[in-house]
């Protein structure tokens, strides 16, 4: 009960940012916090996880921690970006001189983020290069700098700033993600941890700005997880809200969203209109007119009462319990003590040889059974993961294979043809690390349903021999999910094939081009998306299994713990070793504080 305690003192709520840079996200940050911490206007390439936490020894309000990316992370993303672009490097050197040669004739629509965060890296590389991999200590007047600044942005892994007002003094880390169509956003695993291990999400869009293509796939695998999570966690905030000219189209554009969302798989939203521009102008300033037309108030409600209500609320109830367990067991022992002497004799004759077979019982248990249940759970899980990204390749073609690619790449549809089949294969890669690590939520939830009733068969068996013994509740485990960035290897596609199919473009969109090397396509994917699926099979199984097999092994060992300490403090009341004014004293504070 004092780890429970100290655990709800040190509560923290984790609150993630999510969406497109152009929704305004810093805005609407600086509108919950009531002051422009973070600059409303950083690039939209490059920016770095930013984190808003409460002060801490060593961190005092107003300091930043910022975590730079190790040489080799910065290579990997540079060599990323340079291969999207059709450029190909091997070591720093050698990269930072196909991107002195770059010119933004050079790259497409699609390839100007990657064109850009290059730039950035030759501009910032000779005074970031030295600072690699290490973590600076930096002031508030500098932050803005490491979160705006393009050239000094590219390099960095995170940045924490410890900052004190009244929500993170109640214990509220906000955490500014970089946007769905951030070039950082390929690392697929960093946004999923904070969707899966944030307490609340907060999904921004800005007023009237359709969704882009990663803003609908961020969405669709908000949709994925959603009924995963055992209470609804998500907020979908609908930012500019004044621009509105009416009611009525206001109300409209609320009900776009929701559509675009049900679509996605996101039923039942909570959606709210807010003038982020409006909020962060009135808090500042002391104007609550301002604030009133901001309409961010009933969010701020809802909101407060999810976090510092609901959320609490769980962790008090898993308390109460534990206090209801410890009443119930110690009247048991003060019942049991005001049996005569000779009943009492034999009561501990039998407590003994309850507590020896109890723990006869579980030194013999073992949770095979439950490993062959999560093997055949993830065989089948991806299975179906297979089945659904199969199901999506004509859409991620379409998508790849567009008309508007090779208008843009007109003077070179051989290039065009290239960069799209390279585009397709990053996406149903892409699809598949999203659909695994959403199917990932699914198997560890899996693993904590076989690991509750495992505990409850041997808490229920330990109770038929040991008169009186309840375990603690059991409680969920964070399982550490396993690292899916695989890439798929296709069969070989020659440009001769690729263009074998495309005379011109009115031929290949107008003709039968585009729809036979579709069939094509589609077949020679099939392959390398089965052994890629394999290789996620084994990944799974070998992490998971591990996992599970050490859990049962620790919840074992803390029933054994627990039979123990059981039999220890019913043998102390038998004996009448233990002060049994002491105890009903204990017994009526505990009863006090739950009523």
């Amino acid at each position: 009960m004092r780890d429970k305690a100290e655990r709800l003192r040190k509560r923290t709520f984790t609150i993630a940012l999510f969406g497109a840079f152009s929704a305004g996200k810093s805005s609407f940050a600086n509108a919950l916090i009531g002051e422009r911490v973070l600059p409303v206007s950083p690039n939209p390439t490059t920016a770095a996880i930013n984190r808003i936490m409460p002060p801490q020894d060593g961190w005092p309000h107003g300091t930043a921690k910022v975590k730079m990316k190790t040489a080799d992370a910065i290579l990997q993303d540079v060599l990323y970006s340079l291969e999207l672009l059709g450029v190909q490097a091997h070591d720093m050197d050698s990269a930072l001189l196909r991107i002195g040669k770059l010119t933004p004739a050079d790259v497409t629509p699609k390839g100007k983020p990657h064109y850009s965060f290059l730039k950035a890296v030759e501009k910032g590389w000779s005074e970031a290069r030295s600072k690699l991999g290490s973590e600076l200590k930096i002031t508030k007047d500098e932050f803005s700098g490491y979160v705006a600044e393009e050239s000094k942005s590219c390099f960095v892994e995170f940045i924490e700033l410890y900052y004190s007002n009244p929500l993170t003094d109640q214990g509220i880390i906000f955490v500014d993600t970089p946007g769905a169509d951030s070039i950082n956003a390929r690392h697929t695993g960093v946004a999923f941890n904070y969707i899966k291990n944030a307490d609340a999400i907060l999904f921004v869009t800005y007023y009237n700005h359709a969704f882009s293509q990663a803003d609908r796939e961020f969405l669709l695998q908000l949709g994925r997880v959603k009924d995963s999570f055992e209470m609804d966690k998500m907020f979908f905030i609908v930012n500019a809200a004044d621009l509105a000219s009416s009611q009525e189209e206001l109300e409209g554009v609320v009900k776009h969203v929701e559509t675009n969302l049900l679509q996605h798989g996101i039923r039942h939203p909570r959606i709210y209109p807010i003038s982020s521009y409006l909020a962060a102008e009135g808090k500042v300033t002391g104007d609550h007119r301002l604030v009133q037309q901001s309409q961010i108030t009933p969010f701020e409600q809802d909101f407060v009462k999810f976090t510092l209500g609901e959320l609490s609320e769980v962790a008090i109830h898993s308390a109460n319990l534990e206090m209801s367990r410890a009443v119930q067991t110690m009247q048991h022992w003060l019942e049991s003590a005001k049996h005569g002497e000779e009943q009492r004799k034999q009561q501990i004759a039998s407590l003994e040889q309850a507590e020896s077979g109890c723990l006869k019982l579980l030194s013999d248990a073992d949770g095979t059974a439950d490993l062959r249940e999560l093997r055949k759970e993830i065989q089948e899980l991806l299975y179906y993961v297979k089945q659904r990204t199969m199901y999506r390749f004509g859409e991620l073609y379409n998508y790849a294979f567009n008309s508007s690619t090779f208008r843009e790449e007109a003077r070179d549809p051989k290039q065009a043809l290239k960069l799209a089949w390279n585009e397709l294969q990053r996406m149903i890669a892409y699809d598949l690390s999203q659909e695994v690590l959403a199917t990932t939520l699914r198997i560890e939830n899996k693993m904590n349903q076989l690991s509750q009733a495992r505990l409850n068969r041997w808490s229920e068996q330990a109770a038929e021999l040991l008169e009186g013994f309840a375990c603690e509740e059991y409680t969920a485990n964070r399982f550490t999910t396993p690292t899916v960035e695989g890439k798929l290897e296709a069969a070989e596609v020659t440009d001769r094939l690729l263009q074998s199919y495309f005379k011109n473009t009115k031929q290949f969109f107008e003709g039968d081009g585009k729809s036979k090397l579709r069939a094509e396509l589609e077949q020679r994917v099939n392959e390398p998306v089965s052994r890629l699926m394999d290789e996620y099979s084994h990944i799974l199984d070998q992490t998971y299994s591990g996992q599970l097999e050490d859990w049962i092994g620790q919840l074992k060992e803390k029933l054994i713990s627990e039979v123990t300490e059981h039999s220890k403090g019913m043998l102390g009341a038998l004996e009448m070793k233990i002060d049994l004014d002491e105890l009903t004293g204990l017994k009526q504070q505990l009863v006090d504080l739950m009523e």
